[in-house]
């Protein structure tokens, strides 16, 4: 029997291809955005092949991240996207993230749909694709 999760991934799936989102819809959604003074930059993000050597799991690279959907959320961004902290939302809520000095950062990864929010020092956050 298939999982409530694992049904939405593929309805989500079938839809982005026979029904994807209109730029236009995007780019209202950032322009109400703009309106409540939200200043965001999308983060395009794209899947990666890895080795796996333990379970099974998915890796996303962006300009300057690398994030993999595991067992547990664990990813490691450039210090110079200048990232202060991340937030990590989800169906429950967003959680904090702090990268370390080296830029790791992980997390248990919930249930459903992730994205992720890089905080940056002195430009406009960046915001990922909601992602699984």
């Amino acid at each position: 029997m298939i999982s409530d999760d694992d049904l939405l991934a593929e309805l989500r799936t079938l839809l982005d291809r026979l029904d994807p989102m209109p730029a236009r819809v995007r780019d209202a959604a950032v322009a109400a955005g703009a309106l409540l003074g939200i200043d965001w930059d999308e983060l395009e993000l794209f899947t990666a092949d890895r080795v796996l050597v333990r379970g099974d799991g998915e890796v996303w690279r962006g300009d300057g991240l690398v994030v993999e959907l595991g067992a547990r959320l664990t990813g490691l961004v450039d210090h110079d996207l200048g990232v202060s902290h991340i937030e990590l939302h989800s169906r429950d809520g967003a959680t904090l993230l702090l990268p370390d000095s080296v830029g790791t950062f992980s997390a248990d990864l919930p249930d459903g749909r992730v994205r992720l929010v890089l905080h940056r020092s002195h430009a406009a956050a960046l915001v990922s694709p909601w992602l699984r």
